[in-house]
């Protein structure tokens, strides 16, 4: 690009003429503004360089500083290969029926039970267990006034269970499974005894280790089934009974 004097150099440096152009203040056609983007290029770019020098020259004398930090070590297993006794104490609801003609809450009432689940460890996660039940139940409604009327329920069954989290001081579970169940009725000096698998047992609950081999906590139990064994005076067909249960587990882990 030609520039051409608008007036004698030693006159008037503010002008000049650009051909095809009208003549103007040298600030009209500036060239310091594409200066100053040229500094403040190199103003941001000054220190990133830096930094690099210094970081490059940081990594040569200590080569460990940029390492990256250990992974985080897996939470300790709590459950594999454990042998576990696991005490219960609950409150016991009958429901359904004992019979086609008879549901149990005629015949029998709520009461304390008691059991234990001996457990094993086969994972992280998972265990096998062995569950006894043992109830003693209350009188029923239909239990004539003044007399004296009893429940007792016995059951066992075999189940896996489900622990959410390992190696922390609250194990909540779950649990599935099976059993079979016994219930003997007393009402007035006449006893009736029923007897069936339970195809179904749930449980939920979980324990809070107070010591290192010590837990106890809350759990609910759901267990369902059908007396295939009965009275042989009675001309009923079989009919779906549950439990419910309600209580407190103690978990004892010498191994944990």
């Amino acid at each position: 690009m030609q520039l051409a004097p608008a007036a004698p150099w030693g006159r008037d440096f503010t002008h000049f003429r650009v051909p095809g152009l009208r003549s103007g203040p040298l600030s009209s056609y500036s060239l310091v503004p594409p200066m100053l983007r040229l500094s403040k290029h190199l103003v941001a770019v000054l220190p990133a360089s830096a930094l690099l020098l210094g970081s490059a020259t940081v990594s040569a004398q200590d080569p460990g500083a940029w390492k990256l930090p250990p992974p985080i070590s897996a939470a300790p297993d709590d459950l594999s290969g454990h042998f576990m006794v696991a005490p219960r104490v609950s409150w016991l609801v009958p429901m359904g029926s004992a019979d086609s003609l008879r549901p149990q809450r005629s015949i029998t009432g709520t009461g304390a039970a008691f059991g234990l689940d001996l457990v094993y460890g086969i994972s992280r996660y998972v265990d096998v267990h062995g569950r006894f039940d043992y109830g003693m139940l209350g009188r029923g409604s239909d239990c004539p006034a003044g007399q004296d009327c009893t429940g007792r329920a016995t059951a066992f069954g075999l189940g896996l269970g489900y622990h959410l989290v390992n190696g922390a001081a609250f194990d909540p579970w779950l649990q599935a499974g099976i059993g079979y169940r016994m219930i003997t009725f007393d009402q007035a000096g006449t006893k009736q005894t029923y007897g069936g698998l339970e195809w179904l047992h749930l449980a939920i609950g979980g324990e809070w280790y107070a010591a290192r081999w010590f837990g106890v906590g809350p759990y609910f139990a759901l267990d369902v089934g059908q007396y295939s064994s009965r009275p042989s005076d009675t001309q009923a067909d079989s009919s779906i009974h549950s439990f419910l249960s309600l209580g407190m587990r103690g978990v004892i882990d010498p191994a944990r």
